[in-house]
């Protein structure tokens, strides 16, 4: 088979397709900041935040699920505001707490519960839980980025680093991949591709240091370029264990090609925690 048959096999085209779509959206958001930038961010995590109870079979008319809901809110209406960020833990903590107490308030009151009544009480709460800390503590990082000096640079690179990653992996996986890198968890991802992403977003992070002219020394911008695509990569493994814990694919099919929101933020949602902490060191 050709490499261009390789790749396409895939369902290349379509991923480029949405691709062509979104990134001019994502792009502008970043780059004109403000309330259009806070109105993507939002509606992803809460598109994020269904999909996740659609994966946990999770009626969304639980209140475990409003519960989840309104600490994600209120935690990146802190992010978003000029309100102390110290604020945000405690909030976490009252989200994660009230999550728990309802969860077990659901099991209580079953009469005589057996165990497949009670697990998907469980496993939804579990999956509330994990949603507060999943989206919306890395989700805050975009916001503290964003609002850093150039903040919009900062996001460019982390966002385009993160996706020449994951195309890198995905291109290196269908041509070269031969070895599984977590059958248990993802049988598709493969080490060589894993290696190529890699490559792909350490390659990207230092092209678009130059191109964004970011003020950065050297050294700190190799060990960026080291770590940033590793973590990126642990973001899609964490989804893939989720789903296929699931039993589920993909998040939603809401993305021709590329599958739901969360298919996509994974990568972001480990990927930018560093690049946030990475300017908490550097300036």
């Amino acid at each position: 088979m050709t490499v261009r048959k390789h790749l396409f096999a895939g369902g290349l085209a379509t991923r480029l397709l949405s691709a062509a779509v979104g990134m001019p959206i994502i792009i502008g958001a970043i780059l004109i900041g403000g309330p259009l930038f806070s109105a993507l961010l939002a509606l992803s995590l809460a598109i994020g935040l269904l999909e996740i109870a659609r994966i946990a079979r999770l009626n969304r008319r639980s209140p475990i699920f409003f519960v989840a809901v309104a600490a994600i809110g209120a935690i990146m209406g802190v992010a978003t505001s000029d309100a102390n960020v110290s604020l945000l833990w405690p909030i976490l903590a009252s989200g994660i707490g009230i999550a728990g107490v309802a969860t077990v308030v659901a099991v209580r009151s079953i009469p005589e519960p057996d165990p497949e009544q009670l697990k998907p009480l469980l496993v939804g709460g579990l999956a509330m839980l994990g949603s507060v800390l999943y989206l919306a503590i890395p989700g805050s990082t975009f916001v503290f980025v964003r609002a850093a000096d150039q903040g919009a640079d900062w996001m460019l690179l982390a966002v385009l680093a993160v996706m020449a990653a994951d195309a890198a992996a995905y291109a290196g996986g269908r041509l070269l991949g031969r070895r599984q890198l977590a059958p248990s968890v993802s049988p598709n991802k493969t080490v060589e591709g894993a290696v190529f992403g890699w490559l792909g977003g350490f390659g990207a992070t230092l092209a678009l240091d130059q191109i964004l002219n970011l003020d950065v020394q050297l050294w700190p911008l190799v060990l960026l370029a080291i770590v940033l695509p590793i973590s990126s990569q642990l973001g899609d493994l964490a989804e893939s264990l989720f789903k296929r814990a699931m039993d589920v694919k993909d998040s939603s099919n809401l993305i021709p090609g590329h599958g739901g929101v969360l298919d996509r933020l994974d990568s972001l949602l480990f990927g930018l925690p560093v690049v946030y902490f990475f300017l908490q060191w550097t300036t």
